[in-house]
């Protein structure tokens, strides 16, 4: 299929794409506003280390809960409906975080941010991956990745350039600037819905019309009527085994492929890169840069780095293999982590009376924030993107939104222990936390090897690795001489 005939996915792709974009600028502009004077002194004055994980940490409980839930949400009200209500819960967060007077409005509004995230960090991918075609499914996937990193970016430098105001405007006014990001996302109404959702809820004529317009082909063409065959066949036989549930995610293979899918979405998770975006500021703070504005500078560096490498994860996703993009991006971030670790073990001193601590050689500093920026961007070709890619090739239609509820789920889950580790270690141990995300990261990189190759397969294929042909059962037999528009013979996968 040409890049012409692709233009319409592409569109609709972006445009969903803009949920990311939001996800990725609430990480850029929290860590800098909780660096903020104004904005400690009215929130985080009582005690600061347990206030600011709380913010971080119960954002990211309410991002799990909505993340196992939007796989049954999906099925139920639709992949686009779904991405609907991650705008409304997003938005209400904003609401709260920009008129915020005291603390609890603050954390009430972290907790509807988390469900905002949690519902659309889930049915995004999901709807990239139903409505594009196998050549460019990995690169629609990665304009979630692509979309999140510039909204980073845009955040760190937003609130460097509100960072001077001296009042409650140099925090509320990106807040409100997100507010209205949010509100863009209901643009998604005017999306298709996926056609395997259409054809699922028996609704027949939309799903063609959907294909066709997907296509750019007549309703009536051979392309649209293959394409409609193949997904209502699946769809068909899928049924045959009963309703689809949880437990169905870890029975036959499907446990192999849940695992799998599993440790790489999780895996992106143990990177610690959540740790490390959220505390970008201080961490540039302990490596010598301790004027504040300067730090956020240089943290925002470092995600246009990140955006770089995405945006060339983007252009060569699908000419390279998935375990080559998650072997080489955790060997790289392993390293990096030891190397800071063994910096920060051999140099680091207390830095004034107050009992900050920094950096007493200059060169030490300056390799720790060069290493920082090389962990940032490794993660944006490899485990960043990819993290979203696999789990939605690997796991079989039947089980596919509920597995990937869970491989996104828990994703959150783990990243409240990682945010909650890090400024532990950086207020007691300094080093540890860059040891603890080495050995996470050289553990990622073992496991890379064990999983199987994805690139370049259909989805039907993928499915062929794990069962090959399998006869259907009687059941299923009944069902396809039941229903018109079966082959005479259909391969299923249990």
């Amino acid at each position: 299929m040409t890049l012409g005939a692709n233009i319409a996915i592409y569109f609709f792709g972006s445009l969903a794409a803009i949920g990311g974009f939001c996800v990725g600028y609430d990480i850029g502009i929290i860590s800098s506003v909780m660096s903020m004077e104004t904005f400690t002194e009215r929130f985080l004055s009582d005690n600061y280390d347990i206030q600011t994980a709380l913010l971080v940490a119960l954002m990211l409980v309410t991002a799990t809960i909505a993340g196992l839930h939007a796989g049954p949400l999906c099925d139920q009200i639709s992949r686009k409906y779904t991405i609907i209500v991650g705008a409304v819960t997003f938005s209400i967060g904003c609401l709260f975080e920009t008129i915020g007077t005291n603390f609890p409005m603050m954390l009430v509004g972290r907790l509807f941010v988390g469900f905002g995230q949690g519902y659309l960090t889930n049915a995004i991918p999901l709807y990239h991956s139903e409505i594009a075609p196998p050549a460019i499914r990995g690169r629609l996937i990665t304009l979630f990745s692509v979309a999140s990193s510039i909204g980073t970016v845009a955040g760190y430098f937003i609130t460097f350039g509100t960072l001077n105001m001296e009042n409650d405007w140099s925090w509320r006014l990106p807040f409100l600037i997100h507010l209205g990001l949010c509100l863009t996302i209901l643009l998604s109404l005017a999306l298709p819905y996926s056609p395997r959702w259409l054809i699922d809820r028996g609704r027949h004529d939309e799903a063609r019309t959907v294909i066709a317009s997907l296509l750019r082909r007549d309703k009536d063409s051979a392309e649209v009527i293959e394409q409609f065959d193949a997904i209502f066949n699946e769809i068909q036989v899928e049924r045959a085994f009963g309703a689809r549930t949880y437990i169905e995610c870890f029975r036959g293979t499907n446990f192999k492929r849940t695992m799998y899918a599993l440790f790489v979405g999780n895996g992106a998770a143990f990177t610690g890169t959540s740790a490390i975006s959220y505390y970008s500021p201080q961490i540039m703070t302990q490596a010598g840069m301790t004027d504040t504005g300067i730090s956020l500078v240089a943290s925002g560096a470092s995600n246009i780095v990140a955006l770089i490498f995405t945006l060339f994860t983007l252009a060569f996703i699908d000419r390279v293999g998935r375990r080559f993009n998650l072997a080489s991006g955790a060997f790289v971030m392993g390293a990096t982590m030891w190397i800071c670790g063994a910096l920060f073990y051999v140099y680091y001193t207390v830095m004034d009376d107050a009992g900050d601590i920094g950096l007493s050689n200059p060169n030490a500093r300056n390799a720790v924030i060069a290493f920082v920026f090389l962990f940032q961007a490794a993660y944006a070709w490899s485990w960043g993107p990819v993290g979203y890619i696999y789990p939605a090739e690997i796991l079989n239609q039947r089980t596919r939104s509920k597995g990937i509820g869970l491989a996104y789920g828990l994703n959150w889950l783990i990243s409240i222990f990682m945010t909650f580790v890090m400024p532990i270690f950086m207020t007691n141990t300094v080093y540890g936390g860059y040891f603890f995300f080495g050995c996470t990261c050289s553990i990622l990189f073992v496991g890379v090897f064990f999983l199987p190759e994805t690139q370049k397969l259909t989805l039907h294929e993928v499915d062929l690795l794990f069962e090959g042909s399998v006869v259907p059962d009687a059941a299923v037999a009944a069902k396809m001489d039941a229903e018109p528009g079966f082959s005479e013979k259909v391969e299923v996968s249990a």
